[in-house]
Parts: structure tokens; sequence; C-alpha cells
């Protein structure tokens, strides 16, 4: 019985151990969750949520879900004149989910080109535009 207990234990700290050394290695798809539940966590920076809820066409729930992803992307990047609070609250929780400022930056115009739909190549644009602008700044 020890035997196994023991065994189990070890188990535990391994997969944890694994868990945790691969937090900061993001894949494309891992980009985009997270941005996603950042989003979720910090909640919306303007009353576009709560529209959305109001209208029945669905081609404007999808404009305005798009343009809540493109302001939580220009709040995360920390664009001049953007909510302040709301800001903060992005770039902590994305930091804590192992994006890089670099990572941060890139996300307006990933978010806003993204096609075809949104965030269905947020992490590839991500990881791409952060790639060019390291190879841009070695230059």
């Amino acid at each position: 019985m020890k035997r196994v207990a023991i065994g189990f234990i070890s188990a535990v700290f391994v997969l944890a151990a694994v868990s945790v050394g691969s937090a900061r290695d993001l894949s494309s798809t891992s980009l985009e969750e997270a941005f996603i539940d950042s989003v979720g966590v910090c909640g919306p920076s303007s009353n576009i949520a709560g529209s959305i809820g109001k209208s029945k066409d669905q081609a404007v729930q999808m404009a305005l879900r798009r343009a809540l992803f493109l302001e939580a992307a220009d709040d995360a990047a920390g664009v001049a004149g953007k909510n302040g609070p709301h800001s903060e609250c992005l770039q902590k929780d994305l930091t804590a989910r192992g994006y890089t400022k670099a990572q941060m930056e890139a996300l307006p115009d990933c978010v806003s080109q993204d096609w075809p739909g949104p965030l269905t190549s947020l992490g590839s644009c991500v990881q791409a535009k952060t790639r060019l602008a390291a190879g841009l700044n070695k230059k």
C-alpha cells in the first residue's frame, strides 16, 4: 500500500513539474486561448458586451464581438487613450499566462487582420509578427 501511495505522489509531482515547465511555451492555439481567457477574466472595458445580447441579428452580434476583441487587444498592447485599469488587468493576466510584451504589442494588428473569423489564426499571427520584430531588432 505504501508503494502505491508513494508511486501516486511521485507521479503527481512529475506531472505538476511538467505542466509548470511548459506553461511559458505557448503554441499558437495556446496564445488564442490565453487571450480569450484573459478577456473573460478582465471583462469588457465598455458597453459593447451589453449590446451583444440586445441584438437578435447574428451579423450584428459577430461585429460587436469582433469590436470587443479589438478593444481588448488595444488595451493589452497599451495603446494610448485606452482604459487604464482594463489595460493593466489584461497585461497582468496575459503576462501570467506567458505572453511577452512583444506578443501583446502584436495583438491589435493580428486581431484586426484575423481571417476567416475572429481569433481563428491569432496565435500564428502573433508568433510570426513577434519573430519578425525580433529579427528586425537584431539588425
